[in-house]
Order: C-alpha cells, then structure tokens, then sequence
C-alpha cells in the first residue's frame, strides 16, 4: 500500500470497495495518523469527506475542530489513543461537520480561560453524528465531557465520563430530529457534578437508555425546561440528592422502567405536567411520581 509521510503522519490509502458509495462520489479513504507534532490537525486537513482517520496508539497534545464532513476519527485498536488539548484549549475536540463519527478515543485537557465553556468533546450545530466507547476524563476543571448542542440527531453510545464540574454528558438546546431520535445509550457517567442533563430541548426526539450514572455530588438525570423526553433502563445509584429529577419547567416526559437508589429522592417531579412515571424500581421520591 503506497504511504506518504507529512509532519508525522503517515497517510496509507486504501479504496474501501465493500463500502461503496453513490455513482460518481470520490472514495473512502483511511488515513492512518501516528504520534507526532500536530499529527491529527494535519490528518483533518488532508481529509476529504468521508475518509476515515485511523488514529495509532500514543499521545496526540493538541486541540483540534472537525469541519469536513462525514469523517471517521477512530482507534486503530494497537493501543489506548489519547487526545489531549493540555489545559491549553476551552475545547478539545470540537464537532462542526455533519457525519463525523468518533470511536475509541480518550479525550482529556479541556481548560477555563480560553472563552466559552470548556469542554473535552463538543458537537456544536450538526444535524448528525456520533461518539462511541470513548473517555472523556477531567484533567483540567473543564466542565462537560460530552456536549451536544444545538444540534439534531446525534447518538451518543456506550462512553465513560468522569469527572466533570457541570455534567458528564449534556445535551441541550435540541429542537428537532429530522433524521431519527437524538438517542443517550448505554453510557456510564460518574464523579461529575450531575451525570446527564438534558435542558432547554423541545420539539425533537430524545431517548435516554440504558445509562449507568451513579456517585454523581448532585444528580444521576437531571432534566430542566423540556418536554417529552424519553428516559428508559437507566441504572441511577448514589448521586447525591437525586436519582431521576424533572424540574418544574419540564412536561409530558416519560420515565419507565429505570432503577434509581440510594439518594434523597430516588426520583423527583418538580412540579411539571403530564409527566409519566412507569415501573421504576426507587425508594423515595419528591412529587407526583404516578403516569
């Protein structure tokens, strides 16, 4: 396989034929980075869209935003895989681009001081995406591992988050899916202020599953200003003063079938309407907890 080497990087380039793509469009390209200076800034700027970027194990010490199109930043599966903006950068990762997945990665360095909230991986107008079996660990004060904002159907599967003086994971301003529900799966979510937040999303369809949050200081859940969330099989343990909590401002939304324990209130309605609670298994609770 022919490779070229650039600043650190090596680009071997394959022609995927069992993943083909429309008559006429370029092919799918696998850019193999390995560690060195600027390594991943200058794999995402050869790419094309949809080229896959098959990340080598080591260290990458950068800060990087994606804005090509229906790329793929993945592990190569020799070894953990590690960027690190290094308390340098209000963003780690930053996601612009629709279609990008990212997969495997371990993403820490995300520092205050550089404007904005500081945030390790950040999907920010995208109309879809995705981010899977990744870690995001504070290492600087950041505030969010995960964000998903503004954006529309981008799934959120099977991450670990730690550590985070806001949220683990926090989906917000989400007004519409067009292309299929926002979905929050399967993701474990711990030693943050709050495990999960979902705030400020109406309109749209956002399913929260199968979640593992648990000795979180505040909240496993935390749901503030929105409606007809769907929150299912979620696992909430030792979180402080809530398990499972819709605040006041948050209507019509379901939780069924999820487990909460060991805090103050299990699980909380604050004061909401139409919202259902369905087969939870909890031991306290704050409000109208009925369906």
């Amino acid at each position: 396989m022919p490779s070229l080497n650039r600043s650190g990087l090596t680009l071997a380039v394959a022609l995927l034929l069992s993943l083909p793509g429309p008559a006429g469009a370029a092919p799918r390209i696998v850019i193999d980075v390995y560690p060195g200076p600027n390594a991943l800034a200058d794999a995402l700027a050869e790419a094309n869209p949809g080229d896959i970027l098959n990340i080598h194990a080591g260290t990458y010490p950068e800060h990087v935003t994606v804005a090509t199109p229906d790329l793929t930043l993945r592990a190569a599966g020799d070894g953990p895989v590690t960027v690190d903006a290094g308390c340098q950068a209000g963003t780690t990762i930053l996601v612009r681009a629709d279609g990008t997945a990212i997969r495997g990665l371990r993403v820490t360095g995300a520092a205050e001081g550089f404007g904005g909230v500081p945030i390790e991986v950040n999907f920010w107008g995208v109309g879809k995406g995705s981010i899977a079996h990744t870690s995001e660990i504070d290492t600087c004060d950041a505030e969010y591992g995960i964000n998903v904002y503004r954006s529309e159907t981008v799934k959120v599967i099977a991450n670990r988050t730690s550590g985070f003086s806001d949220s683990g994971i926090y989906v917000g301003a989400i007004t519409a899916t067009p292309n299929g529900p926002l979905t929050v799966l399967g993701n474990q979510s711990f030693d943050n202020e709050r495990g999960i937040i979902i705030e400020d999303s109406a309109g749209g369809t956002i399913r929260v599953g199968l979640n593992d949050a648990h000795d979180n200081s505040s909240s496993g859940i935390f749901v503030t200003n929105s409606d007809a969330i769907f929150l299912a099989g979620n696992t909430v343990a030792d979180d402080g003063q809530t398990g499972i909590e819709l605040d006041a401002s948050s209507n019509g939304n379901i939780v069924i079938r999820n487990t909460s324990l060991g805090h103050v209130y299990d699980l909380s309605n604050d004061g909401g309407t139409g919202n259902c609670f369905l087969d939870n298994v909890y031991q306290t609770s704050f409000g109208d907890i009925s369906c």
